[in-house]
């Protein structure tokens, strides 16, 4: 009996920091975490965070720019939350895992991102981007669109 009382004790001492770590994730998020996917800053942050959050700012931001071009252009939906959640578009919207952000200085650089991408819509430069991949991978559709830059470790491409 002495046995179990101390192995449930470990037990409850190994659980303590993770779930105290996971009440600071969930006391940091905004205090509707529903509404972080259904507005266009939760939306465009959201995927700036599972698409880019390992790229330089300039990698985020063309990330964020080929979102935006897809909002303006018609073949694709007209506001930043159907983009991102557009069924197979982005790889991290159709996995399983808990899309809400868990590395708290990826997620504000993420926002300032998206936050600066909403002000200024696109920058110049990345205008025309509507697609990008992995450096790592070779999806089928990339045979059929124009290569226009690399940046960082994605590979991006217009019609």
């Amino acid at each position: 009996m002495l046995i179990i009382r101390q192995l449930g004790r470990r037990v409850v001492r190994a659980l303590a920091l993770p779930i105290a770590a996971a009440i600071g994730i969930i006391a940091y998020m905004p205090s509707q975490t529903a509404a972080l996917e259904k507005t266009d800053l939760g939306c465009l942050a959201l995927n700036i965070y599972h698409e880019a959050r390992g790229e330089s700012r300039q990698g985020q931001i063309a990330v964020a720019a080929v979102t935006l071009n897809r909002v303006r252009d018609t073949r694709f939906p007209d506001s930043v939350c159907a983009v991102v959640w557009q069924p197979r578009q982005f790889s991290w919207t159709h996995t399983l895992r808990s899309y809400f952000p868990t590395d708290m200085k990826a997620w504000k650089r993420s926002m300032k991102v998206a936050e600066v991408a909403l002000e200024r819509e696109v920058v110049a430069e990345y205008d025309n981007l509507l697609y990008y991949h992995s450096k790592q991978v070779r999806p089928f559709w990339s045979h059929e669109k124009r290569f226009v830059a690399r940046v960082g470790s994605h590979l991006f491409y217009s019609s």
